[in-house]
């Protein structure tokens, strides 16, 4: 068995404590967030519908202009992506590719659980 001094302990304490925060949020922190409380209902729906298939690093993006209008929101996902940031950004690139066709002008946000 290996024994840590406290100074050690502590350390590894926090770096887990991170690594879990960072786990929990699913992002990588690159791009902008709302939370999936947030979103128009018609835009939970999709999510829900596409979650299973997001794995751990898949991401969605929308980007909506109204709460009830559908032609004033986008929605789109990346998913079997092996890497987080990567999903992250074509699922960004998409959104800001649809919402300009739909001249939509928010933003474009991760979805976060």
């Amino acid at each position: 068995m290996i024994k840590l001094n406290k100074k050690t302990s502590i350390l590894i304490a926090i770096i887990l404590g991170l690594c879990s925060f960072l786990v929990y949020a699913k992002t990588s922190g690159l791009y902008p967030i709302v939370k999936f409380r947030e979103v128009p209902s018609p835009i939970q729906q999709l999510f829900t519908k596409n979650e299973p298939e997001l794995g751990d690093v898949g991401s969605c993006a929308t980007a909506f202009d109204s709460l009830s209008d559908d032609d004033k929101m986008v929605f789109t996902c990346s998913i079997f992506i092996k890497i987080l940031a990567e999903g992250e950004r074509r699922a960004i690139k998409r959104c800001e590719e649809m919402k300009e066709a739909k001249g939509i002008k928010a933003a474009c946000h991760i979805i976060s659980k």
